[in-house]
């Protein structure tokens, strides 16, 4: 509350029942017609049969489905709890008629709904979830193009920020609405709506925009003959007086005020009223009025539970005991005062209150603390007040003197105007080193957080520079491994069709000459030797591209690896007769191991083909194994042709890879032991090479033993 705000906020929640609750318009029957008009007779003089037949009226309803005047009653009911401060019954209707609104899909009615609540955090004094009840109000009267909701969510936003003391948050939600007033002639709300501003140009000390409003508010309000906007303008245009120090006009308008509410005894507008008389009374020095209407609002206060008022009413009623040195009366409303506006988190009081406790402890004799109520008061002015002198050293130091120049001697107040000296120079230089400390550390914190920006920023950089570069490296091996696949086709597949289709010529011409047919049969091998080597070629070229596709996947099994050797060379035995080659393995009959079995398939075929091909005719490959911890190392050797270093080094790489010729010319296209290395790693092996030029080859893996078996 201030002196000049609180009649509004009623006014305003007023106007919301007037919007909703008149004479049933949906389809409804005679009993709810019976129930509604029953409820508004006696709503405002018998509390307990209004209740009971708006409580009759909210199961009739619901019963017979009648949605939008349920939730209606519902909502009323809550306000009439919350009009006699009964706090749970009015906050229980208030959220069953917000569950029922949106759950029926009524926006307008969840729009009043949360304007109820607002209100009734208001009460209790609680702003943070008022302004958001508010704001949701006005969110959805925005979404739902209702504009005189959105008008009232505005100027409830302004009253609450008022209440915080948030002055132009305040002005500009007034403002906002009373453009929606304007634009849209919605005559019902200007005249709270041009209260509201003028309260604000009064607090700015723009007196004259503050009366020209109120003037007006008071013109319109004679012309409707609306009493309480009245009442409002004459009280506020009184404030406007105290605030010019002409207490005697201000004395009047408030009496004014008070005329006009002279029925209304213990409404909470009346709270305001007799504050206002009790504070122009003190400054007229008329103590003993000014403690008479100052209880008076406080009692209001009190049975209407208006917390704010309370703050109002306990200050003044500290600075008249002040006053009339009734120091322990003046020391208790003023404790009450501090508590309450720091449990409220009023700031704009606390100030004030810094001040009021200054004076007392002057007025006591309590120098040291009244000092720090002093430097209490200023820290506030500095952090919320601003562009605005400060006269309250003065104002200590003249009130210090004048309470020495009854006790001290001359010496004494020489003294005390050196104190003054120095104080205000101890006073500068701390303002000043607070204010050196907290630019210093600004401009640190400036500086790190812009350090710490450029340090995220650079190592940003780099690792979109070092995924570039990964990614160039790929690209590299993508189109390396693309051109060797071109190659293949290109080279390695046309020898085998070529072979296959000359030699397939030849036949087709032989069968017509009159050849032998010993001559078609060496044919014959010769094509089937295409074949085969084409069909080796396919079978790797889809292994590899299954493996760069990352088709391939992997299925460990338990399974007897020297049955696989074996298998893969009586498949070769053919193509070693041709070179006179001999196997020789020197496997164990039981070799368990835990791997995918066509991966390792693949690379025991291709190792073999590998070694006859590069076998000296009439020679051996000697295929044997170890075990070495968990793991079976597998050697295929061969006695052919070797290999130096530089090739070693190039043997497992796609992009530096390039297919040899065999010792009887066999051609080949350099994936399989690429495969063989893909695969053995993919079963957690290794693989490798010992290699001498013109005395062969060994080629060693290793595979994981099988954990469920032993040897």
């Amino acid at each position: 509350m201030s002196k000049y705000f609180t009649p509004l906020l009623l006014l305003f929640l007023i106007s919301i029942i007037s919007l909703s609750f008149t004479s049933p318009t949906e389809n409804t029957d005679s009993i709810s017609n019976y129930l509604s008009k029953q409820y508004q007779k006696h709503q405002e003089n018998n509390f307990d049969s209004a209740v009971i037949y708006a409580r009759r009226l909210i199961k009739h309803t619901e019963l017979n489905h009648q949605d939008s005047l349920m939730i209606r009653t519902q909502q009323n009911l809550g306000w009439l709890h919350l009009d006699r401060n009964q706090l749970d019954s009015a906050i229980y209707y208030l959220n069953i008629a917000l569950i029922n609104s949106e759950l029926h899909e009524f926006p307008k009615l969840s729009i009043r709904s949360h304007i109820i609540l607002g209100y009734y955090y208001i009460t209790q004094s609680d702003y943070r979830k008022a302004i958001e009840q508010y704001q949701t109000a006005l969110d959805l009267a925005q979404q739902h193009h209702a504009l005189k909701y959105e008008a009232i969510s505005y100027n409830e936003l302004g009253n609450a920020y008022w209440e915080q003391g948030y002055i132009q948050k305040a002005l500009q939600a007034f403002l906002n609405a009373n453009t929606i007033i304007e634009k849209n002639n919605i005559e019902s709300l200007k005249t709270n709506t041009l209260v509201n501003i003028a309260n604000i140009y009064i607090a700015d000390n723009q007196y004259e925009k503050a009366l020209a409003k109120l003037n007006e508010v008071l013109e319109l309000s004679k012309e409707s003959n609306n009493i309480a906007n009245q009442a409002i303008a004459n009280n506020n245009i009184g404030t406007i007086y105290e605030s010019q120090k002409d207490y005697t006009k201000a004395l009047i308008y408030y009496l004014k005020a008070l005329e006009l509410r002279k029925s209304e005894e213990g409404s909470p507008e009346l709270s305001s009223n007799y504050h206002n008389l009790g504070s122009v009374n003190y400054e007229l020095g008329d103590y003993e009025q000014a403690i008479y209407f100052l209880h008076k609002s406080l009692a209001i206060a009190k049975e209407n539970n208006l917390k704010v008022d309370f703050i109002y009413n306990y200050e003044y009623l500290a600075k008249v005991y002040i006053k009339t040195k009734k120091f322990d009366k003046a020391s208790d409303f003023l404790k009450k005062a501090i508590k309450l506006a720091d449990e409220l988190g009023l700031i704009n009081k606390k100030l004030d209150l810094a001040k009021v406790q200054t004076e007392y402890y002057l007025e006591t004799g309590k120098i040291n603390q009244a000092k720090k109520a002093f430097f209490s008061y200023d820290s506030l002015k500095e952090d919320f007040i601003k562009n605005e002198k400060t006269e309250q050293i003065i104002r200590m130091q003249t009130l210090y003197e004048t309470e020495k120049k009854e006790k001290e001697n001359a010496l004494l107040k020489t003294q005390n105007q050196l104190s003054k000296l120095n104080l205000e120079k101890e006073i500068q230089r701390k303002d000043q080193v607070i204010i050196g400390l907290v630019l210093t550390l600004a401009l640190l914190l400036v500086i790190i957080i812009l350090l710490r920006n450029m340090t995220k920023a650079n190592k940003t950089i780099k690792n979109i520079n070092l995924k570039l570069e990964d990614s160039n490296e790929q690209l590299k091996i993508i189109n390396k491994t693309k051109d060797k696949f071109f190659s293949i086709i290109a080279h390695d597949l046309r020898s085998p069709l070529g072979a296959i289709l000359s030699f397939s010529n030849l036949i087709h011409d032989e069968s017509n000459s009159s050849q032998e047919i010993s001559l078609i049969n060496e044919y014959n091998t010769y094509l089937n030797q295409s074949a085969r080597n084409l069909n080796s070629l396919l079978e790797n070229l889809l292994q590899w591209s299954k493996s760069q596709l990352g088709n391939m996947k992997y299925q460990a099994i338990d399974f007897d690896l020297s049955e696989i050797v074996q298998e893969n060379i009586e498949i070769q035995k053919l193509k070693s007769k041709e070179k006179s080659i001999t196997f020789i393995s020197k496997l164990n009959s039981n070799m368990p191991v835990f791997a995918d079995i066509n991966m390792v398939n693949t690379i025991i075929r291709n190792l073999l083909s590998n070694a006859l091909k590069f076998s000296y005719p009439e020679s051996e490959i000697i295929i044997s194994a170890q075990l070495n911890g968990d793991t079976i190392q597998l050697a295929v050797q061969d006695f052919g042709v070797g290999m130096n270093m530089d090739k070693q080094s190039k043997l497992f790489s796609i992009e530096n890879n390039v297919s040899t010729l065999g010792t009887k010319q066999e051609t080949g296209t350099g994936l399989g032991l690429i495969l063989c290395k893909e695969f053995v790693e993919a079963n957690g092996g290794q693989i490798w090479i010992e290699s001498e030029e013109k005395k062969g080859s060994t080629f060693t893996f290793t595979l994981p033993l099988s954990p469920n078996v032993s040897i």
